[in-house]
């Protein structure tokens, strides 16, 4: 059941979300390098077949009128908010899904920092979809990025500091399991 898979890739993203605000006291702004790493190591540990990918990303702004808010450069109007963004693609019965745990923490920081709001549309939490390019957001990926990604993930945060993350997750995710299955 594809609702019910969509639903599973959702719940081990947000447990990685809560862990992330848990650990780094609420400081998740800018983190997409760190969620996108950790859950593609979290999605293989637990069975699925996924990859942390780096490229561009436009999320369009409340006004509307073809404005966004954008993670790379694109050819659209609005404002650039961030050099690149990272996420995680899970492939699931030769379906790619991307998992975006980030949002949240992205979509504060541009209205705090740019006062910036994205249109009611815009996933606001965490996203999981199949459709990499709508008119409210657009997923590109650009190898070309990867390595602003890698760079950060290096001098920003330790190793001590990722695995702890990926450990606490699924440490949750197996006690959800056994929630979810009694």
């Amino acid at each position: 059941n594809l609702n019910k898979m969509e639903n599973k890739l959702y719940q081990i993203a947000k447990q990685l979300q809560l862990v992330m605000e848990e650990e780094l006291n609420e400081n998740t702004v800018g983190t997409c390098y760190l969620s996108g790493h950790c859950l593609a190591i979290i999605f293989n540990q637990l069975g699925f077949e996924s990859r942390k990918v780096t490229g561009r990303l436009a999320l369009l702004m409340k006004s509307g009128k073809g404005k966004y808010a954008t993670y790379g450069s694109f050819p659209y109007k609005g404002k650039q908010v961030g050099v690149y963004h990272t996420w995680c693609e899970v492939l699931v019965n030769n379906e790619i899904f991307i998992v975006d745990p980030s949002l949240k923490s992205n979509l504060k920081f541009t209205r705090k920092h740019f006062r910036i709001k994205t249109h009611p549309m815009v996933i606001n939490d965490i996203a999981v979809t199949k459709t990499f390019d709508t008119y409210y957001y657009k997923y590109q990926e650009d190898i070309n990025l990867e390595s602003r990604s890698n760079e950060s993930l290096r001098t920003l945060v330790t190793t001590r500091t990722i695995n702890n993350l990926i450990n606490i997750t699924l440490d949750r995710v197996s006690n959800l399991e056994l929630q979810l299955s009694a």
